[in-house]
This record gives structure tokens, sequence and C-alpha cells, in this order.
């Protein structure tokens, strides 16, 4: 299926499903298999944009506004130690001589995957549920540890979040958008932007 990027269409956002990853190929357009985030809560994305001005005549002529780079912050309802090794670049170890007890390793010098990351927002439009495919070619997750708090007389969650920099890709592409009117075209469109590899 043929990548593109589509104008953005202002409806309702009613939800937000499907944390999906995978990890960018040295080509810079392929991914390994994908994989799921545990619950997706939240999404949030700034730009960071170059701003170009052209005078003339004592007013501006032209105007010139370019994607640099951007910032995404994403909440989740859990952080399995597996999964978030391979966001991160974590080691993974053997405990003791088991095959099965691990534990995963950060150190300094890891080095964090760029991967691709999409996620699916139901909407309301004109009355009727639409699905909304959102997919960044390209982006690199920071190092975190989730905040924690003791048990009060008031039940709480505490659930962590993770910040990430979204980067153009080889073809100078940083964002992917589809909507559709069924949630199975939806998630078959999203699975299929991690291209697999040949």
């Amino acid at each position: 299926m043929e990548k593109m990027k589509l104008n953005i269409q202002q409806f309702a956002s009613i939800g937000l499903k499907r944390f999906r990853f995978g990890v960018l190929l040295e080509n810079g357009l392929s991914y390994e298999s994908p994989k799921s985030l545990e619950g997706a809560i939240e999404s949030k994305v700034s730009l960071n944009l170059a701003n170009a001005k052209l005078y003339g005549d004592d007013q501006v002529n032209d105007e010139l506004d370019e994607f640099t780079d951007g910032t995404m912050t994403i909440g989740v309802v859990d952080d399995p130690d597996d999964i978030f090794a391979e966001l991160l670049g974590r080691e993974e170890r053997n405990i003791d001589d088991s095959e099965t007890d691990k534990q995963y390793v950060s150190k300094s010098d890891d080095i964090a995957p760029y991967v691709g990351f999409g996620h699916v927002v139901p909407k309301r439009k004109n009355g009727k549920k639409v699905y909304k495919v959102e997919f960044f070619p390209k982006v690199k997750f920071k190092p975190f540890v989730a905040d924690k708090t003791t048990k009060n007389d008031s039940l709480t969650f505490t659930t962590p979040s993770i910040e990430g920099t979204i980067y153009e890709n080889v073809e100078k592409e940083w964002l992917y958008q589809a909507t559709f009117a069924d949630e199975d075209d939806a998630n078959a469109y999203l699975d299929s932007l991690f291209t697999p590899a040949a």
C-alpha cells in the first residue's frame, strides 16, 4: 500500500487506541515486526518549525515555515520490561542460571533505536464514528523511570509516560495520516505502514 500524507481534518476526538512501534532498519524505510505498547492513555505532540521571512519594500514578501523536529509524549497503562527494553535499547540478561527469569539493565551508553510509531484515534464526524490513523515514521524515545506513590486513603492510578523526538525519514516525511469509516480498515492501514524487511 502506498504511503500517503493527507490533509489534517478537524473532527472531535473521542478516544485513542493501538500504540504500535517497529524498529527502523538501516534502509530508513522498513521496520522490524511491529509490537504494541500496553494501553494507550494519551499522546501529545509539539513541533519545532524553522521560520524565514523575506522582506522587500519594508514589508514581508514571503514567509516559510519548515519542519525541523518535534516532541512526542505518550502515556500508557503499563511499561513491560521486555517491550521497553527494545524501545529504549536496554540490555536483557538471564538472572543466575535461569532461562526464564530476566533482568533488564539500563547503561549510560545505551542507544535507543529509531522506530516508527503510530496509533488510531476514534473521532466523530457528522454524527458518525470514524477512525484516524497517525503514523510517525522516525521517532527516538528517551530513557525514563516511572513515577510512583504510596497507597493512601483515596485510590489513585499512577501510570508511566515517555518522551520521544520526532524526525523526518530519508524521504523527508515525518507524518502520515488517513481516516477510515471502518475500524478494521484503520487497523490494517496502520499495520501496513510497518513495511516488512524484504
